[in-house]
């Protein structure tokens, strides 16, 4: 009897001391987004950041609309495990939440990819667009494109 009611409080108190350790959450992942004074000042009401957070893969893991209130913009995408990410994202100056194109369907809002990677013609490599995480805060300089 003596063991059963041992093994009993033994289990007890295992149960409600387990969670006495402190868990320390993920960091958050920031990105900076800052669009030219020109670009800024042509906005339109419903002008938002729109930010396309990927793996390093290039799988879309999370796609956030934020309202444009500040130029520069500090965007936080929540907490996220350590690793390597890739950012893409646009300011949505006319606030009709698409990349607007233009006759050849070149972007004519502002864009960027983490690294501030660029390309002429297309999308640049993932390679060039990788970042860890955690680490120092995303900066981009969203261009538009020519």
């Amino acid at each position: 009897m003596w063991a059963r009611l041992a093994s009993l409080l033994l289990l007890f108190f295992g149960l409600t001391h387990q969670g006495s350790a402190q868990r320390v959450p993920p960091p958050a992942l920031r990105i900076q987004c800052h669009v030219s004074s020109a670009e800024w000042s042509d906005r339109q009401p419903g002008a938002a950041w729109l930010v396309s957070l990927r793996t390093a893969d290039g799988k879309v893991l999370e796609e956030v609309v934020v309202p444009a209130q500040s130029n520069p913009q500090l965007l936080d995408l929540g907490s996220r495990r350590s690793g390597t990410y890739i950012v893409a994202a646009y300011f949505d100056a006319n606030g009709n939440r698409k990349l607007d194109r233009g006759v050849f369907s070149n972007p004519v809002e502002p864009y960027a990819f983490s690294n501030n990677a660029r390309n002429r013609f297309s999308e640049p490599d993932l390679a060039d667009q990788r970042f860890t995480h955690p680490g120092d805060l995303q900066k981009l300089v969203l261009k538009p494109a020519f």
